[in-house]
């Protein structure tokens, strides 16, 4: 079963949470992990470290790509040489939920994880849309 790690500055990863939990139901595999005025990053890297050094099934989501939460993450992923451990940056709640309903719902082997995840992500990138008046004439 994969542990799902949702990382972000402030209060994204609860808020985000919180989101999951009312669209998908609670689920004790999903949890997140604030960096905010209450940790240090050091603190958040502690935290983080031994999440994943308790789950070697792990898909950690981060907020921005490039941002603390995503070069720790990403970090700690690439270090422990873990192959089924993901790190993915720069989510929205369309991903996650998608991610979610892939991974701790659906029957995905170890080996399709990957591919499955790229999915998620491509899938996600053509829902984004931008609706203007201009479009409309």
């Amino acid at each position: 079963m994969q542990k799902i790690i949702i990382v972000g500055h402030g209060n994204f990863p609860s808020g985000i949470l919180s989101a999951v939990s009312l669209l998908v139901g609670e689920n004790e595999n999903i949890i997140g992990l604030n960096l905010n005025g209450e940790l240090t990053h050091e603190q958040f890297e502690e935290q983080l470290k031994s999440i994943l050094d308790q789950n070697d099934h792990a898909i950690v989501l981060a907020d921005l790509t490039g941002g603390a939460p995503h070069q720790i993450s990403a970090r700690l992923v690439l270090e422990s040489g873990n192959k089924n451990q993901y790190v993915i940056s720069g989510v929205n709640l369309a991903l996650i939920v998608d991610i979610v309903m892939k991974s701790l719902f659906g029957e995905v082997s170890d080996d399709e994880l990957q591919d499955t995840l790229l999915k998620s992500i491509d899938e996600c990138k053509e829902t984004t849309t931008l609706l203007s008046a201009r479009m409309m004439g």
